[in-house]
């Protein structure tokens, strides 16, 4: 990272940095880096370790900031695809890898949001169950909705090999917008120009005239470029709308001023003014800062390695991508006696005390339309046990648009399961991230076990058949 790279990103060095790179040279820059997501965990290197078993009379809750995010698998794939098992194990955090995947999970509350419990035997411990924390959002009402975007483009030299892939993207999300929808246009490289201001989503010819138009060349001046973006987001800020400032970028901010925290501290005030930010990373220098930028502006990050992702996030699941229905998401569960010990996979930088999960002040994290958040647990349970439940779920989070809280609670009592073909699926993904990994809890974990018991059936679209083969590519690199 370059000296003017670290003068913008100064106090963003208190969180995780974050890179799906190798030494093998397919990321630009080359670094093997790593990032997490927690605002509060200092950047140390290397991988966050993993949790252990807990008694649960020694802590009986285990609490969690949810995501949606789903920034780590293109990140492992990628890295994949550039022969780099390091690259990958660096960027692999099992949440995201768990929550980048479609699932058939309904949601028939009337709430935001609604919990499924599951619970079955792990298939890779002879004397352990998994336990699923199935979270799912409800499609966003959004025919009423207007949506205010501020499409910030990095059009800097760096960019000229994704380019044609970004413009893509924005003309696959100009398609998208409703006739009375507004878009802005904000690109940056050594200065700022605003190329549409204000435009109804009826110029869509317009819009994507200007978009073909666009040139890739010179340096970043990022700082410039947000903060014209958030006036722009503020001229035309649509009262009970989804107002969003959406960022394409490699991440490489290499000219500004503006200190890492007073660029968070802007952030974090515009989300409260109402102006959520989207960060799309490709093939970006910095997944850290687009994460730690999305977060504290109550968005959501994407890195995008391709078409196949790009089609993903603009095309297929444009709602999802675009629309908040619950921040400040976190849940807590409760194990009983019949529990032994119980282990988190992943969201080790995403975990909170008791006080924290009770304080409606704490930042956590946000849930976008239509989603399917997943926790996995594995479960020791006692021999005997009279307990009325066996593990117990409370949800809390807030409406993004009235502020109310909301609290969810739920008690799993039996070892039923509501979708064996999705529990099967993310067991899959995350014997993946323990064979990955090689954890000391992976059991009978391997790419082999893994490969003889995927159901054909259960793999129905092609980012899961991409799945499957990047397992295959993953085996074949540890040969």
């Amino acid at each position: 990272m370059n000296s003017k790279i670290k003068l913008v990103l100064l106090s963003l060095a208190a969180v995780s940095l974050a890179g799906c790179s190798s030494k093998s040279g397919y990321y630009p820059g080359g670094r093997d880096t790593y990032y997490s997501p927690s605002r509060e965990t200092s950047y140390s290197g290397q991988r966050t370790s993993e949790n252990p078993y807990t008694d649960p009379q020694e802590q009986k809750t285990s609490n969690i900031s949810l995501t949606s995010s789903t920034f780590s698998y293109p990140c492992v794939r990628e890295a994949i695809d550039h022969n780099s098992l390091n690259g990958a194990k660096n960027a692999l955090r099992t949440e995201e890898m768990l929550n980048y995947f479609s699932y058939g999970y309904k949601n028939e509350t009337d709430e935001a949001l609604s919990t499924i419990l599951e619970l079955q035997r792990c298939p890779w411990g002879n004397d352990t169950y998994l336990a699923s924390v199935i979270v799912k959002a409800k499609a966003a009402e959004t025919a009423n909705v207007k949506n205010n975007f501020v499409l910030l483009v990095d059009r800097s030299g760096s960019m000229t090999g994704v380019f044609d892939l970004v413009k893509k993207s924005l003309n696959t999300l100009i398609e998208k917008l409703g006739d009375d929808d507004t878009v802005s246009i904000v690109t940056y490289a050594s200065g700022v120009s605003v190329e549409a201001d204000g435009y109804t989503g009826k110029k869509k010819t317009e819009l994507t005239n200007i978009v073909n138009n666009l040139m890739a060349g010179g340096s970043t001046w990022g700082e410039g470029g947000i903060e014209k973006a958030y006036e722009l987001a503020h001229k035309h800020f649509i009262t009970g709308g989804n107002n969003r400032v959406v960022l394409l970028t490699d991440g490489d901010f290499n000219v500004g001023k503006v200190r890492g925290d007073q660029l968070t501290t802007l952030i974090k005030q515009k989300a409260s003014d109402g102006v959520y930010l989207t960060c799309c990373g490709y093939r970006s220098y910095d997944n850290g800062t687009l994460y730690t930028l999305s977060e504290n502006g109550n968005g959501n990050a994407y890195y995008i390695d391709g078409e196949l992702e790009a089609t993903k996030v603009f095309e297929k699941e444009f709602g999802k991508a675009m629309y908040t229905v619950a921040k400040d998401t976190k849940c807590q569960i409760e194990f009983s006696d019949a529990i032994a010990s119980y282990r988190l996979l992943g969201y080790e930088t995403r975990q909170m005390s008791d006080e924290e999960f009770e304080d409606d002040k704490k930042d956590a994290g946000e849930i976008m339309s239509d989603h399917t958040t997943v926790a996995l647990y594995e479960l020791k349970l006692n021999e005997q046990y009279s307990d009325d439940f066996i593990i117990k779920t409370t949800l809390r989070y807030k409406d993004p648009i009235t502020q109310a809280n909301k609290e969810i609670i739920n008690k799993k009592d039996d070892f039923n399961i509501v979708r064996a073909d999705d529990f099967a699926f993310t067991s899959y993904v995350a014997e993946y991230c323990l064979t990955l990994t090689d954890s000391k809890y992976k059991g009978s974990s391997s790419y082999d076990h893994l490969l003889g018991r995927i159901n054909e059936s259960y793999i129905n679209d092609v980012y899961k058949e991409d799945f499957v083969q990047t397992v295959r590519k993953t085996k074949a690199l540890q040969h």
